[in-house]
């Protein structure tokens, strides 16, 4: 949450500071693929179960080559496996509540999200085609996710976050963190609302996730 805030204070001062490093990135991205993939138990070898359905050590390497590939995140083996058992809970869920989309609708909304950015498909694919996931798994990930956001959207209530506590919040962290020079309140108010809005849902989702979890039947291996 504080490391997030950083980042939209930095980004304020000095936005074009990312050029130039793409070729190192894609090279990190590479070296920690290989190195996950060498790592990594037989892909179908099956480490949980969830209400009776499978997830195999080669779907916990994927999620840890996606946390890496997407957001820059390195996951453990367990923290991988933790999230996919709470993927399957919201997604068994959510299809149990109706909310699951067939894959055509999944692909049409993802078209009109990259047309939303004034790229193409083409555009979108090329680079995908740089990380490890084809465009098949990318969409069925996607899939998915639509059906959980689908789901979460109608059982969580949008969390209220007032200017009080935003600005509660702006002068806390001003207090613990000096080393930086800050913009006024009234300029970061709107992404610090944002920030407080996402950990308030997230702490909501993370309490679904506990009760989907004591009446489900989880088993590891």
């Amino acid at each position: 949450m504080l490391k997030k805030l950083d980042r939209i204070i930095i980004n304020l001062k000095q936005r074009k500071r990312i050029a130039g490093i793409a070729v190192i990135v894609a090279v990190a991205v590479l070296t920690a693929t290989l190195l996950l993939i060498a790592i990594a138990p037989p892909g179908s070898e099956v480490v949980a179960r969830v209400n009776g359905e499978a997830i195999t050590a080669g779907e916990v390497t994927k999620q840890r080559v996606k946390a890496y590939e997407f957001y820059r995140t390195r996951i453990s083996e367990e923290g991988a496996l933790e999230q996919l058992i709470a993927e399957t809970l919201l997604y068994q869920e959510a299809e149990q509540q109706g909310y699951a989309i067939s894959m055509d609708e999944a692909e049409q909304e993802l078209e009109a999200r990259v047309a939303s950015t004034n790229r193409t498909m083409e555009d979108f694919e090329a680079d995908l085609a740089k990380s490890s996931f084809s465009y098949e798994e990318y969409l069925q990930d996607f899939q998915r996710q639509l059906a959980i956001n689908n789901y979460l959207d109608d059982s969580i209530e949008v969390p209220e976050v007032t200017k009080l506590e935003a600005r509660i919040f702006y002068e806390d962290y001003k207090q613990q963190h000096t080393e930086l020079e800050y913009p006024p309140f009234e300029q970061l108010e709107s992404q610090i609302i944002a920030l407080l809005k996402q950990q308030k849902q997230q702490e909501a989702t993370s309490l679904l996730i506990e009760k989907l979890k004591d009446k489900a039947d989880i088993q590891y291996k």
